[in-house]
């Protein structure tokens, strides 16, 4: 399996939309370092909601606003930014701007970076794993339906002191479609930090999962911790949990009432491979 991928050599700094489309699995795409290595655009979402509906010309829905987009499976990326740099200067009018869209199967990114402000990383639907990988937004920076581990990944809030005054972000948005689904994103290791508030997360559905173990949690955390949003009142099933985090933002005492404590076996479940891995990862190129 390994000797199916191909590889696409450096790019240095490359301004430029990229999709990786259906078809063409099994591709490594590596950098020299996110710091060295990047794709950026500047795509952002516009046009009224009559004109999205009706498709206008110059109408752009989020998803179409991704600096780079994987659609196959069997996807690695190395060593790589990839930035959408519509809201970096402007955040007076902020609108959704995508730097990723991760939309298949079987998909790991290392040491990768992924910068923007709001929506930065739309990982949608799939398996996926991301390890090392720095996620740079201020509102629902990681968000949507898929099942990922980010394993020692550094999470980094952009909003500006002015912006946090008056509201606070969100880091993920997530949503499984129903109680059966095995969705969630799980986030092991790593660090939470940056300027501004943040609420680990906001829940786009009543299955919204996010579970944060061992995270260091910088004081940008707001003491609430969680949000409802589309959950409304119906937070029953919503699975929202911190598990031996550290740092001044990991104190529960103020948490929301509704987050959960999960068992040894709960805990178990997330943070064993298993929770996304059957065997492909160690198929992917080492």
């Amino acid at each position: 399996m390994v000797s199916k991928y191909g590889y696409d050599g450096t790019c240095g700094a490359c301004r430029e939309k990229v999709t990786i489309p259906k078809e063409k699995g099994y591709i490594l795409l590596e950098g020299e370092g996110h710091s060295s290595t990047e794709i950026y655009f500047d795509d952002h979402a516009h046009g009224s909601t009559d004109r999205v509906m009706r498709r206008g010309a110059d109408a752009m829905q989020t998803y179409e606003t991704a600096t780079f987009s994987v659609q196959a499976n069997d996807f690695v990326a190395r060593d790589i930014a990839f930035t959408n740099t519509h809201n970096s200067v402007n955040k007076s009018r902020v609108t959704q701007a995508l730097a990723a869209l991760v939309d298949g199967e079987r998909i790991a990114f290392h040491r990768c970076a992924f910068n923007g402000f709001e929506d930065t990383l739309c990982d949608n639907i799939g398996r996926h794993y991301f390890c090392e990988c720095v996620i740079k937004g201020g509102v629902d920076f990681i968000y949507r339906y898929t099942r990922s581990i980010y394993d020692g990944c550094t999470l980094v809030s952009t909003i500006p002191s002015w912006y946090g005054r008056r509201r606070a972000g969100w880091v993920t948005a997530h949503a499984r479609r129903h109680a059966g689904d095995p969705g969630g994103f799980v986030f092991k290791g790593g660090e939470l930090r940056g300027t501004g508030r943040q609420y680990l997360g906001r829940a786009w559905n009543k299955y919204a999962t996010v579970v944060y173990y061992h995270v260091n949690m910088s004081s940008v955390v707001v003491p609430q911790g969680w949000a409802p949003w589309y959950a409304g009142n119906n937070t029953n099933d919503v699975l929202f949990a911190e598990v031996g985090c550290t740092g001044p933002g990991s104190n529960m005492a103020s948490r929301v009432p509704w987050e959960k404590h999960l068992s040894d076996a709960e805990v178990k479940k997330f943070m064993d491979m298993s929770f996304i891995d059957d065997g492909w990862l160690i198929q992917q190129p080492s």
